[in-house]
């Protein structure tokens, strides 16, 4: 039997919660809160639940987020929406190991707001206000509609916002291979990185439209698991990316394998750095070399002013 089938427990989630959250992981890593709460014995002064893990902990338990970084910003993200709360009942000062209980009030509304919007979805179609509501509706009810058995079939890698600044941009189908193109826009906001600010805009679909949307999601993926995840550091990779010619994902991963045998620094991470200064490639020879006349004049001109105005 095949390794890949389930014979292990499996860590699921509810489509409907990996909408919500934006993030099929996060829902996951939600889920697992929630799947220890209901197990455990902690319960503190406040009459709650509490789990703790240290975060290399919870990491084992989701080996494919790879990341601490990454992982760090689900919990974040959770705890930001008001999802899940944390607490320190260490008995040790130094002990700085984060406790999590689920605000399950919280969760109520938010699930309220969930089952808020799928009723106006519903009204809509219903009374026939929206052409497009319609149309996807028709889509939805036909078995042999691409679109639709690709949104009721499974859970879609990123959610379906509507983006009507960029619709010409991003908003199509670029399909290789009968496969849709994931969109840059989307996961950027996932990532919480802002493409849509004035200047930066205009800057992302030139990096769309130089390098492709896949290699344009590497870039946004590399920036989630970086130091910083932020628009300068998007935009420093798409730059590198543009000067060293790189084409296609594998061109980058083999270059940021290039990159990490280069630099000692940070193991397993991509430097990405600005250009050193001409001057720090010359040789000894053009270091030591005596000045031109004319350039020895001008030096002596340009002390002897400053000498006067000192």
């Amino acid at each position: 039997m095949s390794k890949l089938l389930i014979d292990e427990r499996p860590l699921q989630c509810q489509p409907s919660l990996a909408m919500l959250l934006g993030s099929a992981d996060e829902a996951i890593v939600f889920q697992q809160i929630h799947y220890w709460l209901k197990r455990t014995n902690n319960v503190q002064e406040d009459g709650h639940n509490w789990v703790y893990n240290s975060m290399t902990d919870w990491l084992k338990q989701f080996p494919w987020i790879k990341t601490r970084a990454r992982l760090t910003r689900y919990f974040d993200d959770l705890e930001k929406r008001g999802l899940i709360i944390t607490g320190n009942f260490n008995k040790a000062k130094f002990d700085k190991t984060k406790w999590y209980r689920i605000d399950y009030d919280a969760l109520q509304k938010f699930e309220q707001r969930l089952y808020q919007n799928d009723t106006t979805s519903a009204s809509k179609q219903d009374n026939g206000v929206s052409q497009n509501d319609a149309t996807s509706a028709s889509k939805q009810s036909n078995p042999m509609s691409q679109n639709g058995a690709t949104y009721t079939n499974r859970l879609p890698e990123t959610t379906t916002r509507d983006y009507q600044e960029n619709t010409a941009e991003s908003t199509s189908e670029d399909a290789t291979d009968g496969q849709q193109v994931e969109d840059p826009f989307e996961l950027a906001r996932q990532c919480r990185i802002n493409v849509n600010d004035g200047e930066h805009k205009h800057l992302f679909l030139n990096a769309i439209n130089a390098l492709g949307k896949p290699l344009v999601c590497w870039a946004i993926r590399e920036t989630f698991d970086g130091p910083r995840c932020s628009w300068n550091y998007l935009a420093a990779i798409l730059n590198r990316l543009q000067k060293d010619g790189i084409k296609s994902v594998e061109e980058a991963e083999h270059s940021k394998q290039q990159h990490s045998s280069g630099y000692s620094k940070r193991p397993g991470k991509t430097h990405y750095e600005e250009a050193m200064p001409s001057w720090t490639k010359m040789t000894e020879e053009e270091r030591t070399r005596p000045a031109s006349p004319e350039r020895a004049a001008e030096v002596r001109a340009m002390l002897a002013n400053r000498n006067r105005t000192s």
